[in-house]
């Protein structure tokens, strides 16, 4: 058997993968537009009662596979370990290909998940909640958004890890690259925006508001990586920490909600 030219090293992947990122982002789009679609398909289900609901704390088992994800790249990020040695052979090969109107083009989905945009949203999204009288709902919300961020800050500050160089101008960051605040923010921002519309909307609407998020949750963090803002390592390790709090904020939304449930 011989080894695959593709896998002989780091680099020789990168330089692999730098072409085809595109192509595997549009093929997880379409996987992730076809998923939904036969979700909405299936017929709507009744109601749980309450009591039999089980506990609110069972979905954190899927958080077990993510924090694993996190130790796993935060042990390899290190100056010449292989993920390191990818990371930048890939950010290197994609400042060589990448032409300015595909990287204007990601600008946008970048620009959602900037902090102006995300705070109007916030602002606007509490004030609606409050205005409707939701206030166990507008204080996940918070807790979500503004948790994360100071999550994604302390993260930073204790890796410290230096930003891949980026000299296209379309996009210009500062401040330290593990893990991706872009990736956990849009995760945690739009994943809790979806779980707030679901809940404010007829199910009609429940389709296409699963795959604008899903759309953005996707397309978002690939941007960073193909601008070259951020390393791939740190993009995965923002999706990893951004879904454990994510599972942790709907736990509690769950267990606070059946709670007052049977306090009534």
């Amino acid at each position: 058997m011989f080894a695959s030219p593709i896998f002989s090293s780091p680099e020789s992947l990168a330089l692999w993968l730098a072409p085809q990122l595109l192509t595997l982002w549009a093929l997880l789009l379409l996987t992730l537009t076809g998923a939904l679609g036969l979700l909405m398909r299936q017929p709507a289900q009744t109601d749980v009662p309450t009591t039999a609901a089980g506990s609110p704390w069972r979905r954190l088992v899927w958080a077990l596979p993510a924090l694993a994800l996190f130790g796993g790249l935060a042990s390899q990020i290190g100056p010449g370990q292989p993920l390191s040695r990818f990371d930048r052979a890939l950010s290197q090969a994609l400042g060589q290909q990448m032409d300015l109107g595909t990287l204007q083009a990601f600008a946008l989905p970048t620009w959602l998940g900037n902090p102006a945009p995300v705070t109007v949203l916030t602002i606007g999204v509490t004030l609606f909640l409050l205005w409707r009288r939701e206030r166990l709902q507008a204080g996940i919300w918070l807790l979500g958004v503004l948790g994360n961020t100071l999550l994604n800050w302390s993260l930073k500050q204790g890796f410290a890890r230096v930003r891949p160089p980026h000299l296209h101008g379309v996009v210009v960051e500062t401040g330290y690259s593990f893990p991706s605040g872009h990736a956990s923010g849009v995760l945690v921002t739009y994943g809790l925006l979806a779980w707030l519309l679901l809940q404010h909307s007829p199910r009609r609407w429940h389709g296409p508001v699963l795959l604008a998020c899903g759309a953005l949750v996707l397309t978002a963090p690939v941007s960073r990586v193909l601008l070259q803002v951020h390393y791939a390592s740190d993009v995965l390790a923002g999706l990893a920490s951004g879904s454990v709090w994510l599972l942790l904020c709907l736990s509690l939304a769950e267990g606070l909600r059946q709670r007052q449930a049977l306090g009534r």
